[in-house]
């Protein structure tokens, strides 16, 4: 459950901010230049639109941040998703008063007054892509560093687990005089109880024998 939160809280939070980017960079400057009528005509079947996608996208971002914090302890889960969460409140209470007016039917659509309106909501919005933004950098950072921790752990067993094998090995080829051709002899010989998993692949059948290495000292019976 907690990589399900983990996961769908990062997805979500990195499509808001790759919308917001888009609306901030390309769409709302593109309106702009159209002229003042045509950007305030498309402005509201445009917001209606985003609206209904950015407002779920930054909910769900938030409902499961909390619940991914929930399940690991981890205060980066929590953090990414109040950033992502406050682009809620700070749309209803400090952009929605300028929606309203653009959407208002008495506005007239070639006045200064519309234009001023465009630009004031074209500056806040990049308040929402900037948040979303920084929510993102902070979730993906931390699962980079998250897979960097396991890739640690795995070299970690990995490295005990070649130290295991050698010793095995090397008892192997005193008590009978020669080396093992596979580690499926370890296992027939009672040396080892099975083969190990490989930490890195995840398979059983990687392991190659480096006849080569000089033998350590025997395991202590």
């Amino acid at each position: 459950m907690r990589l399900a939160f983990e996961f769908l809280t990062t997805l979500c939070t990195a499509l808001f901010a790759g919308a917001a980017v888009y609306i901030s960079l390309v769409e709302h400057p593109a309106r702009m230049e159209c002229g003042t009528r045509l950007a305030v005509t498309e402005f509201g079947p445009s917001y209606r639109r985003a609206t209904v996608m950015q407002a779920s996208l930054a909910i769900t971002a938030f409902v499961a941040a909390i619940g991914a914090w929930l399940e690991s302890s981890r205060w980066v889960w929590l953090a990414g998703g109040i950033l992502i969460g406050v682009v809620v409140p700070l749309t209803l209470i400090v952009i929605f008063p300028t929606n309203k007016k653009l959407l208002d039917p008495s506005l007239n659509p070639d006045s200064d007054d519309a234009r001023r309106l465009l630009k004031r909501w074209g500056s806040l919005h990049w308040a929402r892509t900037l948040l979303s933004l920084a929510a993102t950098v902070v979730l993906l950072s931390n699962m980079m560093s998250f897979s960097e921790a396991i890739r640690r752990a795995r070299e970690a067993v990995l490295r005990q687990d070649l130290f295991t094998l050698r010793q095995v090995i090397s008892q192997y080829t005193l008590d009978k005089q020669k080396p093992p051709q596979s580690l499926d002899d370890l296992v027939r010989a009672g040396y080892l109880k099975q083969t190990s998993v490989d930490p890195m692949t995840g398979r059983s059948d990687t392991w190659k024998l480096d006849r080569e290495d000089p033998p350590i000292d025997p395991v202590p019976r």
